[in-house]
């Protein structure tokens, strides 16, 4: 006789199960995960349909999207595709500028938002999981074996936080960047991307290793870690099935805060002219490109017959990639906040 849906036991659910279950019920969480799913989609996918429609790049340039007093092209112009176009005429085919030229070289800014998000996003991403692998492995080693491994690790993260990570990453950042910056993954990635992840995941992993470390100098002396050491785990074993599992929710919540620093360090190093060179754009070294010039918006041209003062179309090429980054910032922060709090709802403030 089988036993009715009101007599069955109450269904079992794991741990993850239940983080899931807390993360749906958060509006905040969803929030945050449409608005990262909605800017990957436009970033990654976006730039390279609407480059194939519009018939030319982000690092194309048109001379004729700039005006003899080198002004660039508004919004929504057509301007000659001369590109293989010896001689312009009226029979010349034309191509759209969505958000006008972004400089005086004729750049679309369009595709430059698009593509400078792209770029920032593959640089945090990598950059953070670069960081939060070497630091979780430090930290498991450094926690679980102690004596001299833990006293090195150690004193080496004592030495690094002590300085400000800028310092460090501009002065090696010079040293590795001419031995990294061609690498692209068969041209997958701009230059200097893959010289900025190595660069900043080298100089950021001190922080999750110390998390990691202070976690498993606790759980190393559990009954489950003597337990495994009683039937004959090995050290990786235990590190591997025992330790790395407790303090994967840890990892989880601070690689998404990792993220949202990076994106504002690459900002940072942009500014300070360190990082993608011209002419592959990120939303970083877009908005240092036109920082300050948004004081001239409109201004009249020079008297005294001097050089014209350049007008930018600057509400787009400054306030796109600055919302860009502040909603990627906040999304992430938001998401692991909600994660942490999924995880342990009785921390919950």
């Amino acid at each position: 006789m089988h036993a009715t849906a009101d007599q069955r036991p109450p269904r079992a659910y794991g741990q993850w199960n239940l983080v899931w279950l807390r993360l749906k019920r958060d509006r905040v969480a969803l929030g945050s995960v449409v608005a990262l799913v909605l800017v990957f989609l436009v970033c990654f996918a976006g730039e390279p349909i609407a480059a194939h429609f519009l018939g030319h790049g982000p690092n194309d340039i048109f001379p004729m999207a700039v005006d003899v007093n080198l002004n660039p092209a508004p919004a929504w112009t057509r301007v000659p595709n001369t590109h293989g176009v010896v001689t312009v005429t009226p029979h010349t085919p034309r191509t759209l500028f969505v958000l006008g030229a972004g400089d005086q070289v004729g750049h679309d800014l369009f595709l430059r938002v698009l593509a400078g998000g792209r770029t920032s996003l593959e640089i945090a991403l990598g950059a953070a999981s670069l960081a939060v692998l070497i630091g979780v492995i430090v930290g498991l080693l450094a926690g679980y074996y102690g004596r001299w491994l833990d006293a090195i690790v150690t004193r080496v993260t004592e030495f690094v936080m002590g300085f400000p990570i800028l310092l460090f990453v501009i002065a090696v950042g010079f040293t590795l960047s001419d031995r990294l910056q061609r690498i692209t993954l068969g041209g997958h990635l701009a230059h200097g991307v893959i010289s900025l992840i190595v660069v900043i995941g080298l100089f950021s992993w001190f922080y999750p290793a110390r998390i990691v470390r202070a976690q498993v100098l606790t759980l190393r002396k559990s009954e489950f870690v003597e337990a495994a050491r009683m039937v004959g785990a090995g050290d990786l074993r235990i590190i591997r099935k025992h330790l790395l599992p407790h303090v994967l929710e840890t990892i989880i919540v601070y690689g998404t805060l990792m993220v949202a620093a990076t994106m504002f360090l690459e900002a940072g190093l942009s500014y300070l002219n360190v990082g993608v060179e011209a002419p592959d754009a990120t939303w970083g070294n877009l908005i240092a490109q036109h920082y300050g010039t948004l004081l001239f918006l409109g201004a009249p041209h020079q008297e005294g017959g001097g050089p014209p003062v350049v007008t930018y179309n600057l509400l787009w090429a400054t306030g796109l990639p600055t919302i860009g980054i502040l909603v990627v910032v906040f999304s992430f922060s938001l998401l692991g906040e909600a994660v942490r709090n999924a995880l342990d709802p009785r921390g919950r403030v």
